[in-house]
């Protein structure tokens, strides 16, 4: 279909999202990655692609919005007496079109604002691949109203009457979504995939049972959609935020990573650059979840072929594996770590320590590296403690290993936990928005709001650290205050469920 015209403005020139050699010489690019088809037949270095950041914020979202939406007074909704909070927060985006602003365009905005942009924070958010999915010269209804949805859904913490309104848009988005399913042509695409990732969102701020729900639905469509999806760079980062709640979903409900998935990412392996952090780390993460699920089902007394000492093994070679992929973690995403002379804000900052990263991406990245780790450590520390104390299956302890090998071993796994946590807790003032800028720190009389996509990111990392068996009560209760703080200001119900059963645990001494 050909591209429409805006009669009421100026034709816009379409910026080229070719590599650099296919636009230096002006020739037809097929966007592959991680090196176009050009390049590779002329033997060229592929000089990689432009930042579909500042490709997709050249326009103003409310273009696309105002093809895809019904109006308020068709809605039945009238949004002049709301406040559209995110023009008035830095590195927003660009302003709707016309004093008075629609719920529609109010909940997109803040959605770009918040997940994609980074928020508060002077940095992209985790979400920051979007724009290739999202441009304003397409039609994405179904996309546009899921970001609509979590946007308002995001707001309503702080305005408690756009909560109608964004249940409202949420049930528009899965009526839209099951639809796009229901199509051969709409289910393949990149921007229906998206909408399912963001309603997740959604989902996360209700509760346990219904995110997982969403996860597992979220993995079904990147199932349906094969092994040709990998074809296109934002394909493969959608496939890993997938894969990644997926691993999340797996740890915490003690689940193995599903075989399909892993099939399908052992397919994603030829089309991704094999020295990715982000990409080595999510395979690591599905072993783990697996290794998990395998432990505590033998501990259940299901017959595995595998011993005690063998799941061990398996597990100090993932640590390994683990450490391996921080050190290149380190290189490709650096951040720097400030201690605060007078030790700081109680609510800002973990013991006066708070991290600077590049971008939001980045803590989420670190932060689920940390996670994960942190549980294989876990996993270590209980296997150890099982063979020293008994012999479980008949087999012993490790060959050629005494108990003092075994628990040297446990002191260093403990170390690890102890030190991966407090890197997560450090991240926290940055990934909530209360750090503005690099080397610049904003104190409050009393705790300020944190955003949404901060809240939603940091949730299991926090409850991850809560639960370690060497945090101490002090710190414990740190993290309580804070999960506690994200359900009163980001209105995520998940967070107050889990800062309970961190207080269930103290109570109970465990």
């Amino acid at each position: 279909m050909p591209a429409r015209l805006n009669m009421s403005s100026p034709p816009r020139a379409r910026a080229s999202r070719s590599c650099g050699n296919c636009r230096a010489v002006k020739r037809r690019c097929d966007k592959k990655s991680p090196q176009c088809g050009q390049c590779i037949r002329t033997r060229e270095t592929c000089q990689g692609y432009r930042d579909e950041w500042d490709l997709v914020f050249r326009d103003q979202t409310s273009h696309t919005i105002k093809r895809s939406k019904k109006s308020p007074r068709e809605n039945g909704t009238s949004s002049s007496k709301l406040t559209p909070t995110v023009a008035h927060l830095p590195h927003s985006s660009p302003p709707a079109r016309g004093p008075d602003p629609s719920l529609d365009e109010i909940g997109v905005n803040y959605f770009l604002q918040d997940f994609v942009a980074g928020g508060r924070v002077p940095t992209r958010g985790y979400l920051n691949y979007i724009p290739t999915v999202y441009s304003p010269d397409s039609e994405h209804p179904t996309l546009i109203t899921s970001m609509a949805a979590v946007g308002l859904v995001a707001l309503s913490s702080r305005q408690p009457e756009l909560t109608h309104h964004a249940r409202a848009k949420y049930s528009e988005a899965i009526r839209l979504v099951n639809n796009a399913i229901a199509s051969p042509t709409e289910s393949v695409k990149d921007s229906t995939l998206m909408s399912v990732i963001s309603l997740g969102v959604f989902e996360h701020v209700s509760n346990f049972e219904s995110w997982v729900r969403h996860v597992k639905g979220a993995a079904s469509l990147v199932i349906a959609r094969g092994k040709s999806q990998f074809s296109s760079r934002v394909s493969i980062f959608m496939f890993n935020q997938v894969r990644a709640d997926m691993c999340a979903a797996c740890i915490q409900s003690i689940q193995p990573f599903p075989d399909d998935l892993r099939e399908l990412q052992e397919e994603a392996n030829k089309y991704t650059e094999p020295t990715d952090a982000f990409w080595i780390l999510g395979i690591l993460s599905s072993r783990c979840a697996t290794l998990f699920a395998g432990v505590v089902a033998k501990n259940k007394g299901v017959a595995l072929p595998i011993s005690w000492s063998d799941f061990l093994e398996q597990s100090i070679a993932l640590q390994a594996n683990f450490k391996t992929a921080v050190d290149i973690l380190a290189v490709q995403q650096p951040y720097t770590s400030i201690q605060e002379s007078k030790g700081g804000s109680a609510f800002i900052s973990f013991r006066g320590r708070y991290d600077l990263y590049q971008t939001a991406f980045s803590i989420r990245l670190w932060n689920n590296s940390r996670m994960v780790e942190i549980i294989v450590c876990e996993i270590i520390c209980w296997l150890i403690n099982k063979i020293i104390t008994s012999d479980l299956d008949g087999s012993g302890p490790l060959s050629g290993q005494d108990s003092a090998t075994l628990k040297s071993k446990l002191h260093y796994a403990a170390h690890v936990i102890s030190q991966r946590g407090e890197d997560i807790l450090s991240s926290i003032p940055q990934g909530l928005g209360l750090v503005f800028a690099p080397g610049q720190h904003q104190y409050f009389e009393e705790p300020p709001q944190a955003n949404v996509s901060g809240g939603y990111m940091l949730v299991w990392h926090l409850y991850t650290v809560g639960k370690s068996p060497v945090i101490s009560n002090g710190d414990r209760k740190w993290v309580i205050e804070r999960l506690k703080g994200i359900s009163e200001s980001a209105g995520i119900d998940m967070a107050l469920e889990l800062a309970q059963d961190l207080t269930n645990l103290e109570v109970n001494g465990k």
